[in-house]
């Protein structure tokens, strides 16, 4: 199979997202990469017919085929595997799988079927029961059933949008290896990546986007400092210098008993100035996220903050922002204009539309969104979608529940988050975060929670800890 790209522009609005694109692939495993906002996501979803672009076409095996159509794309052999998956939370795994399943009447064939997909999963290594509800899984299991689907379903070119954002170890090292054995079969990967190890361990060849446009292409081996050097305007990972206020009040976190493993003693109450960090660390699959939500929901749940002793928080003090973007965060099909008006919404019930396009304009320079005020969430990349919801967080002192902040973010995109984050950290009452990456917890964090499970393992200082002693926390090693 050949896929060859040409002269493929789009804008939205006044935002260049891609401009005279020309690319030929053969074989093999090929690289996109680029900052949040290069345009990686803006060509993949032209490539498998979500966006038509303004100018150029696409042709497979020397043959034109019509852009705008995932129909079209999914015929020619195109599949996307998303960053978020495009999945059913309260379908189980094979109703799910069933929805976007390339059959006829496939529930009167539900059992061939349900052997094809059991066979699949023994291929390619995935251990997952098929009547598992869907929302009992995390992230990278949804997306490995995704890969499935698009296998199941006769893809001969697949494209993987910041894949193992969300895999644990074992899921990425099964990852590869199935992509190396689809590479071997001969069919063709597009890799999106932020991860230049990974980009390093697995491609053939890759191209770099700025400012949409494909600025240079490569073949392997790669070199690390030419990449950098092309990719990014300014690298540089400096320290982020927030000047630390003391500060004399303070919140305490309560955890229930069923929430703290039985295997260590660990405190139900700790109490902590305002201001603090609290880092929720533990490997992909584990509940760190799941923490965050229930304080949310803390009227559901038996662990809950309180600022004081006699209350606990009211919803309207917490700003919580779940890690899938789309299916929790944001609204896809609404602009920037209307999340504005939505959140200014539940203050006034009367709402000056004049007013809030200029408070729109102001936060799209502070974060520097690449968007206009008429910008659609899905016509963003994750980067900008990321720094729409941080721009979102409310004047008034808070308490930020941020789960995953910098998913799927470059090394650049990730800085500016916490900067955002952090520049916040006088003001609120408290952030805390959860992450699979350690490095992230221990740069950011003043408290980490060790997670491993679904039970909190240890609770501690950062300045007491080590980066092996969080890790081995994690994976359950007391």
């Amino acid at each position: 199979m050949k896929i060859q790209i040409k002269n493929i522009s789009k804008s939205f609005g006044n935002v260049h997202a891609n401009k005279n694109i020309d690319l030929e692939i053969k074989s093999g495993i090929h690289a996109l990469l680029g900052e949040n906002g290069a345009g990686k996501s803006t060509l993949v979803k032209i490539i498998s017919g979500q966006f038509a672009p303004d100018d150029g076409q696409i042709l497979i095996n020397e043959l034109p085929i019509q852009l705008g159509s995932p129909r079209e794309s999914i015929n020619n052999g195109i599949g996307l595997l998303n960053q978020d998956p495009l999945d059913f939370f309260n379908l189980s795994i094979l109703e799910s799988f069933l929805v976007g399943i390339n059959e006829n009447s496939p529930y009167r064939h539900i059992k061939d079927i349900r052997k094809k997909i059991s066979s699949l999963l023994e291929k390619y290594e995935i251990t997952i029961d098929l009547d598992t509800k869907t929302r009992n899984l995390s992230i990278g299991e949804r997306q490995q059933i995704e890969l499935l689907r698009l296998l199941y379903n006769g893809a001969k070119l697949i494209i993987l949008d910041e894949p193992t954002s969300a895999f644990s170890l074992d899921q990425k090292k099964n990852m590869f290896q199935t992509l190396r054995q689809l590479s071997e079969e001969g069919i063709i990967i597009i890799f999106v990546s932020h991860k230049l190890d990974e980009v390093f361990e697995i491609c053939d060849s890759a191209s770099i986007l700025k400012y949409g446009e494909i600025v240079e292409n490569l073949v392997q081996p790669f070199d690390s400092n030419q990449i950098f050097s092309v990719m990014f305007d300014q690298f540089e990972r400096t320290t982020i210098d927030v000047e630390h206020k003391e500060r004399t009040d303070s919140f305490s976190v309560n955890f229930s008993d069923k929430d703290l493993s039985p295997q260590v003693e660990i405190s139900n109450i700790y109490n902590f100035a305002h201001g603090t960090v609290i880092g929720f660390a533990g490997l992909q699959g584990s509940g760190n996220d799941k923490f965050l939500q229930d304080f949310f929901n803390s009227d559901k749940h038996l662990s809950f903050i309180r600022i004081n002793p006699s209350s606990n928080v009211l919803k309207n003090e917490f700003y919580y922002m779940p890690a899938d973007r789309l299916e929790r965060g944001l609204f896809g099909e609404m602009n920037l204009l209307e999340h504005f008006g939505l959140s200014e919404a539940s203050k006034n019930n009367i709402l000056n539309w004049k007013s809030i396009r200029k408070h729109v304009e102001s936060k799209i320079d502070e974060f520097d969104i690449k968007a206009t005020p008429e910008s659609k969430m899905h016509e963003l990349s994750g980067g900008n979608q990321q720094r729409v919801m941080l721009s979102l967080m409310p004047k008034e002192k808070s308490i930020l529940l941020l789960e995953q902040p910098t998913r799927g973010l470059d090394v650049n995109s990730a800085h500016k988050v916490w900067e955002m984050i952090l520049n916040r950290k006088n003001q609120d009452i408290a952030v805390l975060f959860s992450s699979t990456d350690i490095d992230e917890i221990w740069e950011y964090s003043d408290v980490v929670i060790s997670v491993h499970g679904e039970t909190i393992i240890d609770v501690s200082e950062k300045n007491i800890l080590s980066k092996d002693s969080i890790a081995r926390f994690v994976s359950g090693l007391v």
